[in-house]
Order: structure tokens, then sequence, then C-alpha cells
């Protein structure tokens, strides 16, 4: 991403949380902000009385970002969507699911109550803020109020917010065509990202903070909107190939009932940096990187690698007849598994697609810069296309600490 690398922070029922270098200048930016206006008000707190309440203010707003991306996730775990990370950005969050495998409501569900939780969020800092007094109750109930700004900006038909999302899934619903849906989508943001500019204009020269996210807003859904049918013609073209067509032979498998200590020697030592799958009784139930299983293997270097492997959810894993347009959107700069009813069948990455996509439809050398990236919005896109402001570069950082790439593998 444009945010720059991403730091794992937890796992919440194996759904890795990361922030990015990006969030961590804001949240500071955020602090100082509150802590200026705090000391100019008429309340006069002390240095030190103003330095907690801002921090108090920030980690309450950022609790509430987790919330509406963890809104996300929740709801797609219910759906039985995968749900490979969220992550924290200077522009909000980002959640990681294959909304789209359970169609149009599916898709709806998802989007919707990321909006409809920050909503919620709004009017409970509102009560909140109304009970506490104070200086405190001041800043929970701006708070609230910032809570219902966002909820609105959210809502708003276009990519990459989640209004955009909720549109794409009623039009999908209604004209029973994602391909359609996406062009309803991208017209749509284009018009309202046009009407966000001229109203970014009129607050910046209103000296209205405001004019900055409103035109970072117009910015992306504009962008996004002009190279909609060049998306269009990508899903088309990639849609004509499946997984099958393009992975590779499967890296090594570890078994799930092995020591550590022997993972390590045999197979991770050498493959630092890469998750592996681990196999239990034929089937893929996890993956192991030499960093996790250092981790778990701290304590005791006999334990079995299934102690110290991370969950499916942590690696994209995708079938053999899907679709690449699907797959690509889900791999995007990571490299995942393929399975077969849970057997491990091959891997696949970005460049594997990359490298089809021009045999297939241009005839010229893998070696060529790449042409085919997913966006901040989750849509496929060519890197000239402008379409993704700052997450353009999404596979530098959807890799992670304990990501892919894995390795091919060795010849035994």
């Amino acid at each position: 991403m444009g945010s720059g690398k991403r730091y794992r922070i937890a796992t919440v029922a194996g759904i890795p949380f990361y922030v990015g270098s990006s969030w961590l200048f804001i949240a500071a930016l955020y602090v100082y902000i509150q802590y200026v206006r705090l000391t100019g008000s008429s309340a006069n707190p002390t240095d030190v009385e103003a330095i907690g309440l801002a921090i108090l203010g920030a980690v309450l707003f950022f609790g509430g970002v987790v919330i509406h991306e963890g809104a996300h996730a929740v709801m797609a775990r219910a759906l039985n969507i995968p749900v490979a990370a969220i992550t924290l950005v200077f522009w909000g969050g980002a959640t990681e699911a294959k909304a789209n495998t359970r169609g149009p409501l599916g898709e709806f569900l998802v989007a919707f109550v990321g909006p409809a939780s920050t909503l919620v969020l709004a009017g409970v800092f509102w009560v909140a803020g109304e009970a506490l007094g104070g200086l405190i109750g001041v800043i929970v109930r701006d708070l609230a109020r910032l809570n219902l700004f966002f909820a609105a900006i959210n809502a708003v038909p276009g990519f990459p917010l989640d209004g955009g999302r909720i549109l794409l899934a009623t039009a999908w619903g209604v004209t029973r065509s994602r391909r359609a849906a996406l062009r309803v989508t991208g017209w749509v943001g284009l018009v309202i990202g046009s009407g966000a500019a001229v109203l970014a204009v009129t607050a910046f020269l209103r000296d209205n903070g405001w004019w900055l996210i409103l035109g970072y807003m117009a910015f992306l859904m504009i962008s996004t909107g002009r190279t909609m049918e060049t998306r269009i013609k990508l899903r088309d073209q990639l849609g004509q190939g499946t997984v099958a067509d393009v992975m590779r032979p499967p890296p090594p498998e570890v078994p799930a009932s092995m020591p550590l200590s022997d993972a390590l020697d045999r197979y991770l030592r050498e493959a630092d940096g890469h998750m592996l799958p681990v196999v239990d009784g034929g089937k893929v139930v996890g993956a192991v990187s030499l960093r996790s299983a250092r981790r778990a293997g701290g304590r005791d270097p006999f334990r079995p690698v299934r102690e110290g492997m991370a969950s499916l959810a942590e690696v994209p894993v995708v079938a053999p007849d899907e679709p690449l347009d699907d797959a690509l959107e889900w791999v995007a700069g990571r490299q995942g598994l393929v399975l077969r009813d849970g057997v491990l069948v091959g891997a696949i990455s970005a460049d594997d697609v990359e490298r089809w996509y021009r045999r297939r439809f241009e005839g010229r050398s893998p070696a060529q810069p790449r042409e085919v990236e997913v966006g901040a919005d989750g849509l496929l896109y060519r890197p000239g296309d402008e379409a993704d402001g700052p997450d353009g570069d999404r596979g530098s950082d959807r890799a992670g600490d304990d990501g892919v790439p894995i390795p091919p593998r060795p010849d035994r």
C-alpha cells in the first residue's frame, strides 16, 4: 500500500490485525491536534491533563475504527466468508474479506455493517458525553460528531467507500450481473466524486478544514470511476482463465505432528520469510513460518508444528477451477495455496497471473513491468490507470511478517 509497511499488533479470533506506518503518523497528529485544542480552551487544563485527555480521545477514536472494521469481519465470518486480515491505515481501515463469494446479499451485508456500526458508536459517544460532563464529556461528544460525519461519508455510494460496495451489491442484485453493477457504481461514483470536488473547493475558500477529507474522497472516487470500463475489460479477459491455467507446483508440506525443532531444520531455515503449508491426514490445516515456529518453539522446541502454525485464514486459498479475476482480487500481492477439497495441488501469485495474461493477450515478455494490480477498492486495475490513490501498491503491504510468498517445492 501507499500507506507503507504494516506491522502486526494482534490476532483476534484467528484474524491478524495490522497497522500501517502511515497510521502511526496520523495517530500522533491526532493526539497533537487534540492537545493544542485543549491547552487553548477556557478550561485551562495542565499539560499532563491535556496530554492524557488527548491520548484518551485518540484511543477512543481509533478504537471506533477497529470496531468498524471488526463489524465487517464479524459479519463475514457469520456468512462463512474468509477474512484474511484487518489493517489500519491513515484514511481509516481495510478488512480483507472475500465477500463476493456469497453473492449480492453477502456483499451488501458485509459492507453495510461498517457505516452502521460507526453510526451506533456516534450515538453511544453522545450519550456518554452528556453523562460524563467536563472536559472528558466535551471530548466524547466531539467523537460523537466525528463518528456521525464519518458514518455519513463512508456511506457515500462510490469506491473505495463502503457505500460503493453497498451500491455495487444493490445493483448486482437488481441487474443479476456483477459486470453491469460495476459499471453503475463507477458512473455514480464519478458523478458524486465531482460533486465532492466542488464542495472541497468551496470548503477551502471558506477556510473550512474539511476540504482535505472531501478533496481526497473526490480524488479516489473520480479516479476509480474514470477507469471502471478498463477494469471491467480486464476482468473479462482474466475471467477467460482459471487458477489451474497458471498455478505452479505446490511448496513443501510440513507434517502437523512433526516437532518444531525438526521442522526448523528440515524446512523452515531455508524458507526464511515464507509460510509453508501444514498438513494433517493429507489435508492442509494451516501454515507455518520460521518466525511463528521460533515463537512457539522458544518455549518448547519439541511441541508439534500444529501449535506454532497460523490458520488458513491468514493465507489466501483458492480452488483450481476458480476464475482468475476473482482469484487475483483475493491473492493480490501475496502468494496463495491452491486446494482441491483441502488437498494441496499448487501455488499461485500475481506474477503467475501476469505471465499468463501477457502470453494470452499481449504476447509480451514477463520481464516487463506488471500490468495487473489490485487497488484500494479491491478491484483490478492497471498501474497507469491512476485508480488507487495511496493504496495502489497493495502487493508490497499485504505479505506482512508472516505472509507469503511461498517458495517453489524443491526437487527431492
